[in-house]
């Protein structure tokens, strides 16, 4: 049996890793020069690899193989008060060196992107080479610019694989007012998102002004609920500046705020426990950090293989699957690549005895 794994990310890596224990050959093919771009870009360079929180059981993921492969290549990980892990070395490098160490260099193909895939007699063929089983794992446009993202999901097309609507997730949001003034600012608030004057979701963290709209891992946060409603009608922000502190006893903000900031307030007649905010829209793809849309769940058997031809699995950000931060999706991302690498080598092993027996 001989695997491609397209996408060498935290699923791609994951699925290399529980085949190079066993007889099966496998290819790893990765469009960027090196393996595990995400991987180190996560928790700002410091890997934020899970959470100790199970948010959202929309599809049935074991994290606990992400959690034993890393306890048994002595890889410690240490929780924060938010109940989000990181490994011990405080490093992305760290997580990513251990899920390349086992690999063979000639099983990792790097900058070698994947444009088209051709099935001929039940398998598949990538340039001339033939290949029994695809896992595709190519990640998303999350953070891509428009030009490129055909390298992410073109592939696909050969395949006749459709995806969901595409929409950027864990992104901040363009906003209506002027508040060019604030550009650069940035404040502990407590975020609320609204939509048809109903509050949807509700988040305390540092919020961050941009010349055209507001960001920040709360803001992010907001954009995952946000993708959730079925429709907006007036969807707006509300910001409530320093939530723990009591404003009411000052006779004056001039010194309590950033100059900017109370300039602002003073200029619009407004109270620093209820700034609010018309969203336009959410900022485009390539200033994401996850895509929600892809692969849809209905089309996935409980084995991470695809209905319409189960030799073809898809796992990570492939799939219609996003959560809010906090490392839950490379988490996830990490957990259908061992799901996977095991169902692979479960069918493989399976495959082998039944030629045994009839021998």
């Amino acid at each position: 049996m001989k695997v491609a794994i397209i996408g060498a990310g935290a699923c791609g890596l994951a699925v290399a890793n529980v085949l190079c224990k066993t007889k099966i050959e496998y290819v790893v093919f990765e469009r960027n020069k090196k393996p595990g771009s995400k991987i180190l870009a996560s928790g700002n360079g410091r890997c934020n690899i899970a959470n100790d929180k199970v948010i959202d059981k929309k599809i049935k993921i074991n994290y606990q193989l992400l959690y034993d492969f890393l306890a048994v290549n002595e890889c410690p990980l240490v929780m924060d008060d938010e109940g989000r892990y990181y490994p011990l070395t405080n490093s992305s490098e760290t997580v990513l060196n251990v899920f390349l160490k086992a690999l063979k260099p000639h099983t990792l193909r790097l900058n070698c992107p994947v444009s088209t895939i051709k099935k001929q007699n039940n398998q598949y063929l990538i340039g001339d080479e033939v290949f029994d089983k695809l896992v595709l794992c190519s990640g998303s446009g999350a953070g891509i610019i428009s030009t490129k993202r055909n390298v992410v999901y073109d592939y696909l097309t050969s395949l006749n694989i459709q995806l969901t609507t595409l929409k950027p997730s864990l992104v901040g949001f363009k906003v209506k007012e002027n508040i060019s003034s604030l550009k650069g600012l940035r404040i502990s608030a407590r975020a609320t998102l609204y939509n048809n004057q109903k509050a949807i979701y509700t988040e305390d963290g540092e919020v961050q002004f941009k010349e055209d709209g507001l960001s920040g891992i709360v803001i992010m946060n907001l954009s995952y609920y946000y993708n959730q409603l079925k429709y907006y009608k007036n969807p707006q922000i509300k910001l409530v500046l320093n939530p723990n502190f009591d404003y009411n006893h000052l006779k004056s903000l001039e010194y309590a705020l950033p100059r900017p900031l109370f300039d602002y307030l003073a200029k619009n007649n407004l109270k620093p426990d209820n700034l609010k905010f018309s969203i336009l829209s959410t900022y485009d793809q390539s200033m994401a950090q996850v895509i929600a849309g892809g692969i849809p769940l209905a089309a996935i058997n409980l084995d991470f293989s695809l209905k319409q031809d189960p030799n073809i699995y898809c796992g990570g950000e492939l799939l219609d699957l996003d959560y809010p931060c906090g490392g839950y999706n490379i988490s996830t991302a990490f957990a259908t690549g061992f799901m996977i690498g095991e169902n692979i080598k479960d069918s493989y092993e399976i495959c082998n005895r039944i030629k045994d027996a009839s021998r």
